[in-house]
């Protein structure tokens, strides 16, 4: 493991670890969701057994609480952390003045068990807003979110129903839905989250869920559509788009969008023989997402200031992104994961931290890409667990390969840097040219089995033989012209 990603884990664990523990002040406030409101010691009642607590997760707790009762929370302040983990429903009084509050830190409410129902309730200030974790057929209704890193967060859920919350003014996540199925989304109006809304899964089960368009992103309906064929998706025809994602679905076209402050600006999950084109995809988690999909066209996007990706292609197949411009993004501009037969061909891709990723993706073509500009200690192009990839007539100023380790041995998988006849352009290549046919005399190294045997002398990644036609072809409409006009 590189040095650099050992510190992005060491970082990333000990950020999720304080998101846990240590509270946090969150600037970002949901206008007209504030109570005057004191605490409430004494507001919670078991409505099965008739006993009071002064706390909800001493009500939950109580060994007379058993699963299927339902505990009433009156209205109030309650400063602590839920954890459910018997099949209960939770009912506060009202949902504005019934608040339970997170302190900045922590899961304010946290699911683990089966059949639970929370409903009435503001849930705010804490890490996460709720967590359904494992849980199958609990039901989430009827609750504002407000304030802090995540709002609502399925995960390795089932079966479940959120249905009309509000979640406003998460720093991160509005609406996660990771490795989860068959959840219904119906009426939630996500509103000023950093990244509103998305969809994360394995296989094509985790994708199959059932949300439609009464879901709204700052009053802009959220599109998940499964199971459609030969269908565009123009930004003419569908100005109001808050959310984006195709499912299971052939020959879609999706072009001339802006989308932004999601999870994902545009999904594609076991999509086929489908093209995005023309798409602004900004601030979002990332840009363009494309999953378990195949003869996919990427053509002619912007994909810049999204925080991981701008285009990311995971577990995809004989797909092509050119023309794309992909500057800016918090990772990396175009990163391919674990996926094989694409084609990465004459995009801009500048100031992200990798401009190209590749990582266990084998059999790919990457040409005539502009990765020269990085942001300090990045990379141009960095290659992990990858083979037999194709990569030339780029213009790069670093490269960074991972050593792998076989039977205790490091070994670094083996890549062409040429097509036999040139290279790619590096900013840093030192050697001459002393025979002027635009290539070094000496290989560019990369890395052990990575040589470019023919590195450009010149940044235009372009044949050589085209530019010597042109001028020829240059000069003799110039002789031409001048002897017409003679």
């Amino acid at each position: 493991m590189t040095k650099k990603a050992l510190m992005l884990i060491l970082a990333f664990t000990l950020f999720s670890s304080v998101l846990v523990i240590f509270p946090f002040s969150f600037e970002h406030s949901c206008k007209g969701q504030t109570n005057p409101l004191q605490q409430n010691n004494f507001g919670v009642r078991n409505l099965n057994t008739s006993k009071t607590y002064s706390t909800i997760q001493e009500a939950i707790n109580a060994p007379e609480t058993l699963d299927g009762h339902k505990i009433f929370v009156a209205s109030g302040i309650y400063y602590e952390h839920v954890t459910i983990n018997k099949a209960l429903s939770l009912i506060g009084e009202d949902r504005s003045t019934t608040i339970i509050d997170g302190n900045g830190m922590g899961k304010v409410v946290y699911v683990t068990a089966n059949n639970v129902e929370v409903r009435n309730f503001t849930i705010r200030n804490g890490a996460f807003g709720l967590w359904l974790d494992n849980s199958y057929n609990s039901k989430i209704i009827s609750n504002n979110f407000q304030n802090g890193l995540y709002g609502i967060r399925l995960y390795h859920s089932r079966n479940s129903e959120i249905i009309g919350n509000n979640i406003c003014g998460y720093t991160w996540f509005g609406i996660e839905i990771k490795e989860s199925s068959n959840t219904t989304l119906r009426d939630n109006s996500m509103i000023e989250n950093e990244y509103n809304f998305g969809v994360n899964g394995n296989s094509l089960f985790d994708f199959i869920n059932n949300i439609d368009v009464s879901n709204t992103i700052n009053g802009k309906p959220v599109y998940y559509l499964i199971n459609q064929h030969d269908i565009t998706i123009d930004g003419s025809t569908f100005q109001e788009i808050g959310y984006l994602g195709l499912v299971n679905s052939t020959n879609i076209k999706v072009k001339n969008l802006n989308v932004q402050n999601n999870i994902q600006g545009i999904l594609f999950a076991f999509t086929t023989n489908s093209s995005i084109n023309d798409v602004n995809a900004k601030n979002n988690w990332n840009g363009i997402f494309i999953v378990h999909s195949s003869n996919i066209s990427v053509n002619k996007n912007n994909a810049n200031y999204n925080f991981d990706y701008g285009i990311k292609f995971f577990n995809s197949s004989h797909s092509i992104a050119n023309e794309n411009n992909v500057n800016n993004n918090g990772w990396a501009g175009i990163g391919l994961f674990k996926s094989h037969n694409l084609t990465v061909d004459g995009n801009e891709a500048n100031f992200n931290t990798y401009n190209l990723h590749l990582v266990y993706t084998n059999n790919s073509v990457i040409v005539g890409n502009n990765a020269l500009a990085i942001k300090p200690d990045g990379y141009s192009i960095a290659v992990y667990y990858s083979h037999n990839n194709l990569i030339y007539h780029n213009k790069f100023t670093n490269a960074l390969l991972y050593v792998e380790t076989r039977n205790g041995t490091p070994f670094t998988p083996r890549n062409s840097w040429d097509n036999g006849l040139e290279g790619n352009y590096w900013s840093d290549y030192t050697d001459g040219d002393a025979d002027g046919d635009g290539i070094g005399d000496t290989p560019y190294v990369i890395g052990e089995n990575n040589i470019d045997n023919y590195p450009l002398m010149m940044r235009a990644s372009v044949n050589i033989v085209a530019i010597a036609s042109a001028l020829i072809l240059f000069v003799s409409v110039f002789l031409f012209l001048e002897k017409k006009m003679k």
